[in-house]
């Protein structure tokens, strides 16, 4: 009993050394839990994009005026057409290509943040394929897949405008490819499914790779999407009637065509010179080229029929329409209209729709235009050629596509073509 009681009075006399050893056991214990805890709570919770490895992997910087907040860094000189190189870029070049043929190129071995891989980063490349998904990504960017008939997969993206540079020559391309998208969908940032053949134009670009959706083994793109054109089956953006293409001063030389033999126009009726100008019958029109146009109801703009000038597929040269008019010499005023519906998947280098003024040997007097369009949507036209009284001349209608065997096209359909003198 006695030595319990000095052993209690001996904790006594210690207690106040062991009390500033407890409070400091207690104080780091503290500090260690709170370090383990701080970054756990930072840690924000994951999307099912992040966890899957959608999401671009790079680096964000805040932009409060575009579409996700943030813009991209990683190469975005590169993306957005900010880099040294970015001169070396032939705007006015365009080379139709395939997925396959992409994605066989060689990878590179490093991806310069602000320099060009050439000859594939400086190269505008044209791609007719099938897109299957889209959405927005955290740097902004609309992520496009496509898809070709094989089965291979490739990603393009079209940036925010607000994310460019103004000094950006891509910069107008762009906007432009933004808008044609934003016509269409309304792209949010979880992924949404379709299927619709489109042309997409846009520079080719090599990424890194980071488990992205529908990403091309190699890493190529193409970045930025200057043009993107919808082919399938829906409603087209409307196409205001277009202002009448300004007369250029007559030349007496051209690209000759096949001699059209001249049918004699008959009487006018109420001034129209045109016979037969909403092709009801297969009179008064002179075919020629290497593919013959045909008369068609797919689709007219007024009557059962309209002339398809082109074909639909596996065009290879030309396709002409033309009717031989005289034009008296009294003739005060004249005017030619038409109505045509263009389409096409390729790019002006290989397929064009065109209407000319030519003479009787087949000689362009005079291009009204000429323009490689998808606008399907029928398009008014009115041209003053009252320069020509006291002529003969030909309407001409010409479409040209080169399509090598592959699966590209142009053509157009033309209706309700008169002549008007007084």
């Amino acid at each position: 009993m006695g030595r319990w009681f000095l052993q209690l009075k001996e904790f006594g006399r210690n207690r106040w050394f062991l009390l500033p050893l407890v409070l400091l056991l207690l104080f780091v214990s503290v500090g260690v839990v709170s370090s383990y805890s701080l970054p756990v709570r930072a840690k924000p919770a994951q999307s099912q994009d992040v966890q899957n490895a959608e999401s671009d992997h790079e680096a964000l910087i805040t932009s409060p005026h575009s579409s996700s907040g943030s813009c991209g860094v990683e190469r975005w000189a590169v993306k957005t057409g900010t880099d040294a190189n970015v001169g070396l870029i032939n705007l006015q070049s365009t080379t139709p290509t395939t997925i396959a043929a992409l994605t066989s190129l060689t990878a590179p071995g490093t991806l310069p943040s602000n320099n060009r891989i050439q000859p594939t980063e400086t190269t505008i490349f044209q791609l007719h394929d099938t897109l299957t998904e889209y959405k927005l990504e955290n740097d902004s960017d609309y992520h496009l897949i496509l898809s070709d008939s094989s089965g291979n997969t490739m990603i393009v993206e079209i940036p925010d405008p607000l994310c460019v540079g103004s000094s950006s020559p891509l910069l107008s391309g762009i906007q432009n490819a933004r808008s044609q998208f934003d016509a269409r969908y309304n792209v949010t940032t979880s992924f949404q499914t379709t299927n619709v053949p489109v042309t997409v134009t846009g520079v080719g670009f090599f990424d890194f790779l980071h488990g992205q959706t529908g990403v091309a083994p190699n890493g190529i793109e193409l970045h930025a999407v200057l043009d993107i054109q919808f082919n399938g089956s829906g409603t087209p953006t409307p196409v205001p009637t277009r202002t009448p293409v300004p007369t250029p001063t007559p030349v007496s030389t051209g690209t000759p065509v096949p001699t059209p033999t001249p049918v004699p126009t008959g009487t006018p009726t109420a001034g129209n010179l045109i016979q037969n100008g909403g092709f009801e019958t297969s009179s008064a029109w002179t075919y020629s080229g290497q593919n013959l146009p045909t008369r068609s109801t797919t689709r007219a703009h007024s009557g059962s029929y309209s002339l398809l000038v082109g074909k639909t597929s596996q065009q290879q040269g030309d396709s002409i329409a033309s009717q031989m008019v005289s034009i008296p010499g009294s003739t005060t005023s004249a005017s030619l209209s038409f109505f045509y519906w263009p389409s096409t998947n390729d790019s002006s280098s290989y397929g064009w729709q065109e209407a000319d003024i030519i003479n009787s040997s087949g000689q362009i007097l005079q291009q009204l235009f000429r323009k490689t369009t998808n606008d399907r949507a029928w398009i008014s036209l009115t041209f003053n050629v009252s320069q020509y009284a006291g002529q003969t001349i030909g309407i001409q209608f010409l479409d040209h596509e080169n399509s090598n065997g592959y699966s590209y096209y142009t053509y157009m359909y033309v209706d309700n073509v008169s002549l008007t003198v007084s």
